[in-house]
Protein backbone atom coordinates (compact mmCIF):
# COMPACT_ATOMS: atom_id res chain seq x y z
CA UNK A 1 0.00 0.00 0.00
CA UNK A 2 0.99 3.59 -0.75
CA UNK A 3 0.49 4.64 2.99
CA UNK A 4 3.47 2.31 3.93
CA UNK A 5 5.85 5.02 2.10
CA UNK A 6 5.72 6.91 5.11
CA UNK A 7 6.29 6.75 8.80
CA UNK A 8 5.42 8.84 11.91
CA UNK A 9 4.98 8.93 15.77
CA UNK A 10 4.01 11.24 18.16
CA UNK A 11 6.62 10.41 21.25
CA UNK A 12 5.03 9.76 24.69
CA UNK A 13 7.66 10.89 27.89
CA UNK A 14 8.22 7.09 28.09
CA UNK A 15 11.14 4.78 27.04
CA UNK A 16 13.89 7.61 27.75
CA UNK A 17 17.29 8.09 29.85
CA UNK A 18 16.35 11.04 31.52
CA UNK A 19 15.47 11.42 35.08
CA UNK A 20 13.55 13.30 37.61
CA UNK A 21 11.25 15.69 36.37
CA UNK A 22 12.38 14.99 32.83
CA UNK A 23 11.58 11.41 33.11
CA UNK A 24 12.09 9.93 30.67
CA UNK A 25 11.94 10.33 26.78
CA UNK A 26 12.63 14.47 27.14
CA UNK A 27 13.88 15.66 23.79
CA UNK A 28 13.68 19.43 24.16
CA UNK A 29 17.20 20.79 23.86
CA UNK A 30 16.54 24.01 25.10
CA UNK A 31 15.82 22.15 28.68
CA UNK A 32 18.20 22.73 31.44
CA UNK A 33 18.41 18.16 30.99
CA UNK A 34 21.52 16.81 30.75
CA UNK A 35 22.08 17.08 27.20
CA UNK A 36 23.60 13.84 27.00
CA UNK A 37 20.51 12.36 27.77
CA UNK A 38 18.58 14.56 25.22
CA UNK A 39 20.85 13.34 22.65
CA UNK A 40 20.07 9.93 23.52
CA UNK A 41 16.62 10.44 23.83
CA UNK A 42 16.27 11.81 20.18
CA UNK A 43 18.42 8.87 18.74
CA UNK A 44 15.84 6.57 20.53
CA UNK A 45 13.21 7.99 18.61
CA UNK A 46 15.02 8.72 15.98
CA UNK A 47 16.06 4.91 15.61
CA UNK A 48 12.02 3.89 16.08
CA UNK A 49 11.33 5.98 12.81
CA UNK A 50 14.16 4.29 10.70
CA UNK A 51 17.30 2.21 11.26
CA UNK A 52 18.82 3.70 8.30
CA UNK A 53 21.00 6.52 8.00
CA UNK A 54 18.80 9.32 7.89
CA UNK A 55 19.18 12.89 9.14
CA UNK A 56 16.76 14.66 11.33
CA UNK A 57 16.22 18.20 11.41
CA UNK A 58 14.57 19.33 14.40
CA UNK A 59 14.30 23.46 13.74
CA UNK A 60 14.98 25.88 16.12
CA UNK A 61 11.20 26.80 17.22
CA UNK A 62 10.40 30.58 17.56
CA UNK A 63 6.27 30.85 17.72
CA UNK A 64 6.23 32.25 14.42
CA UNK A 65 4.79 30.93 10.97
CA UNK A 66 7.30 30.48 9.07
CA UNK A 67 7.70 27.22 6.60
CA UNK A 68 10.88 25.89 5.09
CA UNK A 69 11.47 23.30 2.72
CA UNK A 70 14.29 20.83 3.67
CA UNK A 71 16.64 20.28 0.56
CA UNK A 72 19.73 20.12 2.09
CA UNK A 73 21.33 19.23 5.68
CA UNK A 74 21.67 22.70 7.80
CA UNK A 75 21.69 22.95 11.61
CA UNK A 76 19.85 26.73 11.34
CA UNK A 77 16.82 25.79 10.60
CA UNK A 78 15.03 29.14 12.23
CA UNK A 79 11.33 28.13 11.67
CA UNK A 80 8.51 26.29 13.30
CA UNK A 81 7.41 24.17 10.11
CA UNK A 82 9.59 22.04 7.71
CA UNK A 83 8.44 20.30 4.35
CA UNK A 84 9.92 17.94 2.28
CA UNK A 85 9.95 15.37 -0.43
CA UNK A 86 13.36 14.02 0.20
CA UNK A 87 13.60 10.36 1.93
CA UNK A 88 16.87 11.16 3.68
CA UNK A 89 15.52 13.26 5.76
CA UNK A 90 13.43 12.75 9.04
CA UNK A 91 11.32 15.91 9.85
CA UNK A 92 10.50 17.04 14.03
CA UNK A 93 9.42 19.16 15.89
CA UNK A 94 9.15 19.30 20.14
CA UNK A 95 6.26 20.21 22.45
CA UNK A 96 5.07 20.49 25.42
CA UNK A 97 1.01 21.73 25.66
CA UNK A 98 1.34 23.03 21.65
CA UNK A 99 0.00 21.57 18.80
CA UNK A 100 2.19 19.22 17.02
CA UNK A 101 0.84 18.55 13.12
CA UNK A 102 2.10 16.04 10.83
CA UNK A 103 0.88 16.60 7.07
CA UNK A 104 1.32 13.49 4.72
CA UNK A 105 0.52 13.39 0.94
CA UNK A 106 1.35 9.74 0.55
CA UNK A 107 0.35 9.79 -3.29
CA UNK A 108 3.25 12.47 -4.27
CA UNK A 109 5.13 11.62 -1.78
CA UNK A 110 5.27 15.31 0.29
CA UNK A 111 5.67 15.55 4.13
CA UNK A 112 5.60 18.26 6.63
CA UNK A 113 5.24 18.91 10.38
CA UNK A 114 5.05 22.05 12.25
CA UNK A 115 4.54 23.40 15.72
CA UNK A 116 1.49 25.39 16.18
CA UNK A 117 0.54 27.28 19.72
CA UNK A 118 -1.62 29.94 19.70
CA UNK A 119 0.73 32.23 18.34
CA UNK A 120 1.83 30.22 15.23
CA UNK A 121 -1.92 29.62 14.33
CA UNK A 122 -2.93 33.25 14.66
CA UNK A 123 0.23 34.22 12.64
CA UNK A 124 -1.03 31.46 10.15
CA UNK A 125 1.98 28.74 10.31
CA UNK A 126 -0.98 26.16 9.12
CA UNK A 127 -1.61 28.16 5.87
CA UNK A 128 2.46 28.52 4.98
CA UNK A 129 3.47 24.78 5.74
CA UNK A 130 0.25 23.81 3.18
CA UNK A 131 1.69 26.42 0.91
CA UNK A 132 4.78 24.90 1.00
CA UNK A 133 4.20 21.48 0.41
CA UNK A 134 1.83 22.15 -2.25
CA UNK A 135 5.31 24.39 -4.05
CA UNK A 136 7.41 21.12 -3.68
CA UNK A 137 4.36 19.05 -5.66
CA UNK A 138 1.96 17.76 -3.02
CA UNK A 139 -1.89 18.59 -4.08
CA UNK A 140 -4.22 19.92 -1.29
CA UNK A 141 -7.05 17.33 -1.86
CA UNK A 142 -4.38 14.42 -1.11
CA UNK A 143 -3.14 15.55 2.03
CA UNK A 144 -3.98 14.47 5.07
CA UNK A 145 -3.37 15.88 8.83
CA UNK A 146 -2.64 13.97 12.16
CA UNK A 147 -3.00 16.26 14.81
CA UNK A 148 -0.92 15.08 18.02
CA UNK A 149 -1.00 15.56 22.11
CA UNK A 150 -1.73 18.94 22.89
CA UNK A 151 -3.76 20.84 25.05
CA UNK A 152 -7.19 20.13 25.51
CA UNK A 153 -9.79 23.17 25.72
CA UNK A 154 -11.18 21.50 29.32
CA UNK A 155 -7.47 22.02 30.30
CA UNK A 156 -6.24 25.21 28.96
CA UNK A 157 -7.66 28.30 30.50
CA UNK A 158 -6.91 31.90 29.54
CA UNK A 159 -8.15 35.26 30.11
CA UNK A 160 -10.66 37.49 28.73
CA UNK A 161 -8.03 39.47 27.72
CA UNK A 162 -6.87 36.53 25.36
CA UNK A 163 -10.19 35.73 23.86
CA UNK A 164 -10.20 39.44 22.85
CA UNK A 165 -6.97 39.34 21.64
CA UNK A 166 -7.63 36.27 18.91
CA UNK A 167 -10.43 37.99 17.39
CA UNK A 168 -11.26 35.08 15.76
CA UNK A 169 -14.89 34.69 13.96
CA UNK A 170 -15.47 31.32 14.66
CA UNK A 171 -17.96 30.43 17.12
CA UNK A 172 -17.59 27.54 19.48
CA UNK A 173 -13.57 28.22 20.31
CA UNK A 174 -14.23 28.81 23.52
CA UNK A 175 -16.63 28.53 26.37
CA UNK A 176 -17.06 30.66 30.45
CA UNK A 177 -17.59 28.38 32.95
CA UNK A 178 -17.33 29.63 36.45
CA UNK A 179 -16.22 32.76 35.52
CA UNK A 180 -12.99 30.85 34.12
CA UNK A 181 -12.58 31.02 30.14
CA UNK A 182 -11.17 27.78 28.12
CA UNK A 183 -10.04 28.06 24.55
CA UNK A 184 -9.71 25.27 22.37
CA UNK A 185 -6.91 25.04 20.36
CA UNK A 186 -7.07 21.62 18.39
CA UNK A 187 -10.56 22.71 17.21
CA UNK A 188 -9.08 26.26 15.74
CA UNK A 189 -6.45 24.31 13.79
CA UNK A 190 -9.23 21.99 12.42
CA UNK A 191 -11.40 24.99 11.32
CA UNK A 192 -7.92 26.45 9.57
CA UNK A 193 -7.53 23.12 7.84
CA UNK A 194 -11.51 22.91 6.90
CA UNK A 195 -11.50 25.89 5.58
CA UNK A 196 -8.35 25.45 3.43
CA UNK A 197 -10.66 22.46 1.79
CA UNK A 198 -8.76 19.95 3.84
CA UNK A 199 -11.43 17.03 5.35
CA UNK A 200 -9.01 14.33 6.28
CA UNK A 201 -7.84 15.21 9.84
CA UNK A 202 -6.98 12.46 12.11
CA UNK A 203 -6.50 14.13 15.68
CA UNK A 204 -5.20 11.72 18.89
CA UNK A 205 -7.89 13.37 21.46
CA UNK A 206 -4.71 13.14 23.89
CA UNK A 207 -4.54 16.15 26.90
CA UNK A 208 -0.80 16.56 27.69
CA UNK A 209 -1.77 18.47 30.23
CA UNK A 210 -3.91 15.56 31.71
CA UNK A 211 -2.71 12.48 30.78
CA UNK A 212 0.93 11.89 32.52
CA UNK A 213 2.44 9.75 29.71
CA UNK A 214 3.38 12.93 28.09
CA UNK A 215 5.11 16.45 28.88
CA UNK A 216 2.68 19.53 29.83
CA UNK A 217 4.48 23.12 30.24
CA UNK A 218 0.93 24.03 32.01
CA UNK A 219 1.48 20.76 34.30
CA UNK A 220 4.88 21.52 35.51
CA UNK A 221 4.26 25.48 36.84
CA UNK A 222 0.64 23.42 38.10
CA UNK A 223 3.46 21.25 40.15
CA UNK A 224 5.87 24.18 41.01
CA UNK A 225 8.46 22.58 38.86
CA UNK A 226 11.43 24.72 37.93
CA UNK A 227 11.35 22.96 33.99
CA UNK A 228 9.70 20.98 31.86
CA UNK A 229 10.29 17.97 29.26
CA UNK A 230 9.40 18.43 25.43
CA UNK A 231 7.37 16.08 23.68
CA UNK A 232 9.17 14.66 20.58
CA UNK A 233 6.60 14.36 16.95
CA UNK A 234 8.75 12.73 13.90
CA UNK A 235 7.65 11.49 10.40
CA UNK A 236 9.88 10.57 7.28
CA UNK A 237 9.58 9.26 3.74
CA UNK A 238 10.22 5.52 4.03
Amino acid sequence: MMRQSVKFKFFSNRNGKSKGIYNSLNCGLKSKDNKINVKENIEIAKKLISKEKKVLIIPNQLHSSKCLIVRKNKSNYNCDGIVTRDGSFILGITTADCLPLIFIDYQNKVIGICHAGWRGLKKGIIENTINKMLKIGSKKSNIRVFIGPCIRKNSYEVSREFINTMKFKVKGLWTKKDDKYYFDLPKLAKRKLNSLGISEIVDSKIDTFKNIKYFSYRRSIHLKYKDYGRNLSLVSII
